[in-house]
């Protein structure tokens, strides 16, 4: 278990490096980079930790553009009441 949890780790921070480096080679290196990173994570099983927090992530955006939404369709709410 240690030793997956070590592999996750590094292969998420190898994920980073890339896209950083690729960030500055330019666009087309980017997408490439992206895509290979992808493709390896998804080949990691679903409940592997760094791919439930990626998976959360998303989760969150998503609700936080919702909310988002619903505020602005609401101007006259302040927020909680204390």
């Amino acid at each position: 278990m240690r030793r997956l949890i070590v592999f996750a780790i590094i292969a998420v921070g190898i994920r980073f490096v890339i896209r950083k480096m690729a960030e500055n080679a330019g666009p087309g290196m980017a997408e490439r980079c992206s895509e290979m990173c992808d493709r390896m994570l998804a080949s990691i099983p679903e409940s592997f930790p760094p791919n439930r927090m990626m998976a959360d992530l998303e989760s969150i955006k998503e609700q936080t553009a919702r909310i988002l939404e619903v505020l602005k369709e609401h101007p006259g709410v302040d927020g909680p009441q204390k």
